[in-house]
């Protein structure tokens, strides 16, 4: 019975730390803040403050404050297989679904539909030294006008 819990515990740590080494291995995993002074949004206004948690499975969640001082949040899965995935909450772009593929390893590229219309195409890029997310961002807003916002956000 002492060899049987001894090798589970080897098991169930060798299990963890695969699990740790995977999370370490993805660039874009972690806490991202946005940056307001070094991002552009046209046509604007930048929201007041943003913090963007991208967990190592690929759920991305958004937490911040709009230009007009209210509470936002969203979400969305980035898998890079490129099939549709529902978003969650109210997406700026108004999409209903994201489907993702990764360009390289630090690299990925989504696109939003709303009601399957194509609505926003987005770039996220990891800097090699992972302390920085830019995202590049191009589309049309709910109320049909064109956006293209570059953010820049910082590894927290």
């Amino acid at each position: 019975m002492k060899r049987l819990l001894t090798v589970f515990a080897v098991m169930l740590f060798a299990l963890a730390a695969g699990g740790l080494l995977l999370a370490e291995r993805d660039p874009f995993a972690g806490t991202w803040k946005v940056d307001l002074a070094k991002s552009k949004y046209d046509p604007g206004p930048a929201p007041q403050s943003q913090t963007r948690t991208w967990d190592p499975s690929g759920n991305v969640s958004v937490e911040g404050i709009n230009a007009a001082g209210k509470p936002v949040a969203y979400g969305y899965p980035i898998k890079t297989d490129s099939k549709d995935y529902p978003t969650t909450g109210a997406v700026p772009s108004g999409a209903d679904t994201i489907a993702a593929k990764r360009i390289d390893a630090n690299t990925v590229e989504v696109n939003f539909k709303k009601g399957g219309k194509h609505v926003e195409t987005a770039r996220f890029a990891v800097s090699k030294d992972g302390k920085v997310l830019t995202i590049t961002a191009k589309g049309t807003d709910p109320k049909g006008q064109s956006f293209s916002n570059l953010v820049v956000c910082d590894r927290q």
